[in-house]
C-alpha cells in the first residue's frame, strides 16, 4: 500500500470536484443488519472470540451515514465495546449540481469518529463514490487522523466495497473494508507508532433464500480479518478466519 500524500490526495479529490455539471437526484434508504462473529487466532488479547456487530447504512438527500458497535467477547462477562460513525456531506448536492468524472460517481466531505474503551479518535477529510462495474457500492475516503493520547497527527486512507452475486441457486454477498493508517506519535514508543493496514473482507451466502424463509435477509458465511501491525505496534500481524451470520432488519 502506497503512503497517503498530502498534496497528490488533495490535488486530484479538489480536480474530480469541478469536472462536471448536470442537476443532482439523490435517492434515500437506511438499512440496519446484526452480525455474530466467532474466530480463533487473535493477538493482544484473547485467542479465541465471539463478536457482535450492529450496522447502520444510511443514504440522504445531503450524504450518506455509516455506524457500526462491535461488542467483543459479549457472553464472557467482560465484554468490550467499540464503535465507529462515518458521515460523508455530498458536494454534488450541497451545490446542486452534479459533481462526477469517469468512475467518480460524486465528491464528499468525509468524517469519521472512532470510540473504545479508553480510545477515541476524530478524522476529518474527503472522499469519492466511485461507479465501477458488478458493485453496488466503491468508497474512498481520505482523512487527516487524530488520536486522543497520542501525540501529533498522522493519514488514514480507507475504501469500503459491497458486491452481490449468483452462482445457480446460491445468492452472495462479497463486502468489507480496508483502512490503512500512517505512524502517529513517538516512533518505537508503543501503539500506533508504527504503519497498520486492516482490512475485514465478508463473503456470506443467503441462507434464508436457500432454506425458504424469504431472500436477503439471513446470511452465513466468512470474514477474514487481516491486520498488519495491530494497533499500530511493529510486529504484531493477524489473520483470523472468523464463521458469520447476519440477520437483516
Amino acid at each position: 500500500m502506497p503512503l497517503l500524500k498530502k498534496t497528490s490526495l488533495i490535488g486530484v479529490i479538489v480536480s474530480m470536484a469541478g469536472a462536471t455539471a448536470t442537476p443532482v437526484i439523490a435517492q434515500g434508504f437506511n438499512a440496519f443488519n446484526a452480525q455474530l462473529l466467532y474466530g480463533s487466532g487473535f493477538k493482544l488479547g484473547r485467542d479465541r472470540a465471539a463478536t457482535f456487530t450492529g450496522e447502520w447504512a444510511n443514504a440522504w438527500r445531503h450524504g450518506d451515514n455509516f455506524a457500526f458497535v462491535d461488542v467483543a467477547r459479549p457472553f464472557s462477562g467482560e465484554p468490550a465495546t467499540y464503535s465507529e460513525w462515518l458521515p460523508r456531506l455530498s458536494l454534488s448536492s450541497l451545490s446542486g449540481r452534479e459533481i462526477s468524472a469517469g468512475p467518480v460517481r460524486d465528491v464528499l466531505l468525509a468524517g469519521n469518529i472512532k470510540s473504545g474503551d479508553g480510545f477515541r479518535s476524530y478524522l476529518a477529510g474527503m472522499g469519492v463514490s466511485l461507479d465501477l462495474p458488478g458493485f453496488n457500492f466503491f468508497n474512498v475516503n481520505g482523512f487527516r487522523r487524530n488520536d486522543s493520547g497520542v501525540p501529533g497527527s498522522t493519514w488514514q486512507l480507507g475504501m469500503s466495497w459491497n458486491r452481490t452475486f449468483t452462482t445457480g441457486a446460491v445468492h452472495w454477498e462479497f463486502g468489507g473494508f480496508l483502512n490503512w493508517a500512517a505512524a502517529e506519535g513517538t516512533r518505537g514508543a508503543g501503539a500506533y507508532s508504527h504503519p497498520n493496514l486492516l482490512t475485514q473482507p465478508q463473503l456470506m451466502f443467503d441462507l434464508g433464500r436457500l432454506l425458504g424463509g424469504g431472500p436477503d435477509r439471513i446470511y452465513a458465511g466468512v470474514e477474514w480479518q487481516v491486520w498488519r501491525n495491530k494497533f499500530g505496534v511493529d510486529g504484531f500481524d493477524e489473520s483470523v478466519l472468523q464463521a458469520a451470520i447476519k440477520l437483516k432488519l
